[in-house]
């Protein structure tokens, strides 16, 4: 906004506040009128009272800047003081991760294998079987054995693999 639009809403603002203050206009019908927040008028309304008496004070010039107001005072004095605590806190967290540091060497973040164990190779590349794999005896006696061979017999001669 230009400075002359903003002059503007500053005059029609100022006149509000003197119309409610004499008495001409009820506070309700001012806020209603001007589409604002209760709250916003009274804040309004001190600020302008607060900028009169500063700028009534005797001994007042007008080459003289006017300080800030005490409630913008009292939150920089309030920013200042979180502002010193937040360094303070960062300093020590700086510390902090300092001291960790120093202590923990760098090293890998994961072990070596990731999950379950890796198994042993098992006995069936390397060799027969283990117990437990065995088959059970019913299974053995139906299954011939590889290393003996049958041979037809015939009535009266003995069977090959077979002693007489």
């Amino acid at each position: 906004m230009e400075q002359q639009d903003l002059d503007d809403i500053a005059r029609r603002r100022c006149l509000m506040i003197l119309s409610v203050l004499s008495g001409q206009t009820p506070v309700t019908d001012a806020i209603e009128g001007t589409e604002i927040s209760r709250q916003n008028y009274y804040q309004m309304e001190e600020r302008a009272l607060r900028a009169m008496l500063r700028a009534l004070t005797p001994g007042q010039d007008q080459s003289t800047p006017i300080g800030p107001d005490p409630q913008q005072a009292r939150r920089i004095t309030e920013l200042e003081t979180k502002v010193r605590e937040l360094e303070q806190d960062k300093r020590r967290n700086e510390r902090l991760l300092f001291l960790t540091r120093k202590v923990v060497a760098p090293g890998p973040l994961k072990l070596g294998h990731r999950g379950r164990p890796k198994k042993l190779p098992s006995l069936t590349e390397a060799g027969p079987k283990p117990l437990r794999y065995l088959k059970s005896s019913s299974e053995t006696a139906t299954t011939p054995s590889p290393t003996s061979t049958l041979a037809p017999t015939t009535e009266g001669e003995p069977s090959a693999g077979t002693e007489s």
